[in-house]
């Protein structure tokens, strides 16, 4: 693969990395919130957490458009956007969230809101690792419906609430960070 095309990669790679830490920072922070667990340290760690990951995701993003610059001259056309698939799958996961959200409010269960939003949030993640050819999406994806249901038996009330979006919040963090990790090791030897 040339230049352009890894840098099209890279670029996607940081794009999807900032999506999920992004998502990671505010399910994490939904359920350290919930816990009560924000102080002066664990508020000064976790948004230091994010923000770096977030420069990391937006560094990555450029260096990805460097590559492609570079080397755009030579290739043909960059590889066009997944619109019409993407859509789909973002649409059916609204209208999932929407019933599960309305489903909760008539149960008045914020514990079950909690965990079937990320029930949905993992499963999108199955068709979204084909859209865009990242294996990795699906072990998230797996990783969160597996967390979710563990929680489920092992927990109840506030306690399931906590334990579903702490764990949903490092799951993404944790992904966006290896996707970021696995972006600099195409990046290195193609700086050279």
């Amino acid at each position: 693969m040339d230049k352009s095309a890894q840098g099209g990669v890279i670029s996607g790679a940081g794009r999807g990395a900032l999506i999920l830490a992004m998502a990671g920072s505010g399910w994490l922070g939904w359920g350290l919130g919930s816990a009560r667990a924000f102080n002066a340290v664990t508020g000064s760690i976790f948004g230091l957490v994010s923000v770096l990951l977030w420069v990391w995701s937006i560094r990555t993003i450029l260096a990805g458009r460097a590559l492609r610059s570079q080397s755009a001259a030579t290739t043909g056309p960059a590889t066009k956007f997944p619109t019409k698939s993407f859509i789909r799958v973002v649409l059916v996961e609204a209208l999932a969230v929407a019933l599960v959200l309305l489903a909760a409010a008539r149960f008045h269960r914020a514990d079950l809101a909690a965990l079937g939003c990320a029930l949905v949030v993992g499963l999108h993640y199955l068709p979204l690792a084909k859209i865009f050819r990242a294996p990795i999406l699906t072990v998230c994806g797996i990783l969160m419906v597996l967390w979710c249901l563990l929680s489920w038996a092992l927990f109840k009330s506030n306690v399931l609430l906590i334990a579903v979006t702490v764990g949903t919040g490092i799951l993404l963090l944790a992904t966006s960070v290896a996707i970021l990790l696995r972006a600099r090791l195409i990046v290195r030897p193609l700086k050279s």
